[in-house]
């Protein structure tokens, strides 16, 4: 307990509490992450319980933060367990690594085991009075007083007192996020029209390295003199502007620790889409497969123009989103129709006593911005394509959100009857807002793993963007109840490249998750509100860098990087709707943030990789009939991330 007033349980509860919401997780979240109960923690954030040191240790480590921050980093202040152990902070520095030295006092005979801290964090102790076991609990050290270990923390490891009361200094060293040497090449900033000479010749030798397979290269400058890193970020922009572009590198100026230039493979976007066969018809879907054929043919071959004009004058949501997504990959952002405006959902339950979408996703902005996602209407027209032919069809839709998918999906098939399924109650209500006046689409709030079996089975489901969201075996199972036999499904989908541990899958979401924010960044007018022009200042400035790292073996750092910039960013004061059109991106660019943190914590956001997935999938009852890759992310094979489309038939 804390030894001290109940208002400093209430401070720690509440410290507690604000970093849970700020880091997103929910409290079954951040149960599962640090073995500390949902009870108990409730409780603590309610200011109901005084914690066990091993507790706020446990939620520490999980939270990512130091223990100091926790209890206030106030010096001096005990936490106090019921069998006598205590912990006191008696110093702390945060520069440039942040140490925090503890008093630990344990009675004879106590025995703490610690699990392992975050990675990269070493721990010193010297005993004061005492017999002390402690180190590493495959391998500790006994000390006498006088005596000391220094041991790597991220491992399990223990504190096991003797045969009488025990006192040590525990000093905790936490990593700095740039120990680990990243640039390729260190230079001298440039002085003369020769040192920029080479400095351009690095980087096209460079991009034809990266091209050819090593996928990344970084060179930082360094002994600026006289030279701002501001100035230097605009004069690096200014020389690699000269220099030819290379479609399969992209370059960035990054500006953490030294300004440098990041060179970055980047696969081939996009492939083209399966052919119709009459499934589709009319004249909107034969304008939204030559504006998807458009999407992958050469630049010059069609006239940008006719399609900025498309943007603003058709009716259609898949197919102006499909012009503006041309548009923006030729170098002028655009922003589609029916984007950009937020239309709050009404009051809802306490998100976080429910594990939903909403406990970790701003459903409202997803439903106003999601359509700037790249290959948002592309995959919902490839799947259109495979749609049986049939008037009258009846399908199941399942996750389908505030509904933007299925929208586009009775434009291309006004024919078409759905039951739209999905738990969320606040997309529920953007679905009925949106069909109040579709007597075709029938909406049920419900998870499809709850769903009551149809008499007949359905001859078509489809999920667009929703299989990520839930267990992926008990998905295709839940959906394989409610086909008739030979029925097809259609999932699009996000997916990443295939991973066998924690570190590779985070590494495998950032990399992905960052490819759809820097192939849409943009730069906000200066005379839209200075929070929009920041926000999307900061996310060019530090995302680029972050990539780099996941590419560089260093996903821990780059977690951490983001972690922070998402918590930096959405401090920002904004106004409630974007101040310029081109705003709308940035806070797209957000929904995508907001997903990959939720995916580290693998808590709504549950990726898996397009060959487990098909695996999966055949274990519950379906044939692959048909794969496509929509849009690439990472990795240049077939399997590798982005978004895809798969046709399954239920046998």
């Amino acid at each position: 307990m804390l030894e001290s007033d109940g208002n400093q349980s209430l401070s720690v509860g509440k410290n507690v509490a604000t970093i849970r919401r700020r880091r997103g997780l929910t409290l079954d979240g951040l149960s599962e992450l640090s073995s500390v109960s949902r009870a108990s923690i409730s409780a603590l954030e309610n200011g109901a319980d005084n914690p066990r040191v091993q507790t706020l240790w446990n939620l520490a480590d999980a939270l990512g933060v130091n223990f100091g921050t926790l209890i206030g980093d106030s010096q001096g202040e005990r936490v106090l367990d019921d069998d006598g152990a205590s912990v006191q902070l008696i110093d702390r520095q945060t520069s440039p690594k942040i140490v925090e030295a503890y008093l630990l006092e344990l009675p004879a005979g106590i025995v703490r085991n610690a699990r392992p801290h975050v990675s990269g964090v070493h721990e010193h102790v010297v005993v004061l009075t005492g017999e002390l076991l402690t180190g590493p609990s495959d391998g500790p050290s006994l000390l006498t007083p006088g005596q000391s270990i220094s041991f790597a923390a991220d491992v399990p490891h223990i504190y096991s007192a003797g045969r009488t009361n025990t006192r040590a200094i525990v000093t905790v060293v936490y990593p700095r996020l740039d120990d680990a040497s990243w640039p390729d090449q260190e230079l001298n900033w440039p002085r003369s029209k020769t040192d920029w000479e080479s400095v351009v010749s690095l980087v096209e030798r460079a991009s034809i390295e990266v091209q050819n397979g090593l996928g990344i290269n970084v060179k930082a400058f360094r002994h600026l003199g006289q030279v701002s890193s501001e100035k230097a970020e605009e004069e690096l922009r200014e020389k690699i502007a000269t220099i030819p572009s290379n479609p399969a590198v992209r370059r960035f100026i990054i500006t953490q620790n030294a300004p440098g230039i990041l060179s970055l493979y980047r696969t081939p976007h996009m492939t083209s889409l399966p052919s119709a066969d009459g499934s589709v018809k009319g004249d909107l879907t034969s304008r939204c497969l030559k504006l998807a054929h458009y999407a992958t043919a050469r630049p010059g071959t069609y006239d940008l123009d006719l399609i900025h004009r498309t943007v603003s004058e058709t009716s259609s949501l898949t197919e102006s989103a499909l012009a503006a997504e041309i548009l923006t990959r030729n170098g002028t952002p655009t922003v589609p129709l029916g984007v950009g405006r937020v239309e709050h959902s009404w009051e809802t339950g306490d998100t976080d006593a429910e594990r939903l979408f909403e406990a970790r996703i701003d459903v409202d902005a997803y439903e106003a911005y999601e359509l700037v996602h790249p290959a948002y209407a592309r995959q919902t027209l490839a799947l259109a394509c495979y749609l049986p032919v049939k008037d009258g069809l009846k399908i199941l839709d399942v996750g389908t959100g505030p509904g933007l998918p299925l929208a586009m999906l009775r434009e291309l098939r006004p024919d078409m009857h759905a039951l739209a399924v999905d738990p969320s109650q606040v997309a529920v209500q953007h679905l009925t807002r949106r069909f109040s006046e579709d007597p075709a689409v029938e909406i049920r709030q419900a998870s499809i793993t709850e769903l009551e079996r149809s008499n007949n089975g359905f001859e078509a489901a489809v999920s667009i963007g929703a299989s990520h969201h839930l267990d992926t075996s008990a998905f295709l199972a839940a959906i394989r109840e409610q086909m008739k036999h030979g029925g097809r499904v259609l999932i699009a989908d996000e997916m990443v490249s295939g991973f066998s541990s924690r570190e590779e899958r985070e590494a495998a979401l950032i990399r992905h998750h960052l490819w759809y924010i820097l192939d849409t960044l943009v730069e906000i007018p200066k005379g839209a509100h200075k929070g929009d022009v920041q926000l999307a200042q900061r996310l060019a400035q530090v995302l680029p860098g972050a990539i780099g790292m996941a590419y560089s073996d260093r996903s821990k750092a780059a977690r951490r990087t983001i972690r922070d910039l998402f918590e930096e960013v959405m401090a920002i004061e904004r106004p409630m709707q974007p101040s310029h059109p081109l705003a709308v991106f940035s806070r797209f660019h957000l929904l995508e943030l907001q997903a990959l943190i939720a995916g580290f914590d693998y808590e709504v956001e549950q990726k898996t990789s397009p060959l487990r997935f098909k695996a999966l999938a055949r274990m519950n009852g379906f044939e692959i009939t048909n794969h496509h890759r929509i849009y690439a992310t990472d990795g240049d094979g077939f399997n590798d991330a982005g978004t895809h489309l798969l046709v399954m038939e239920a046998v």
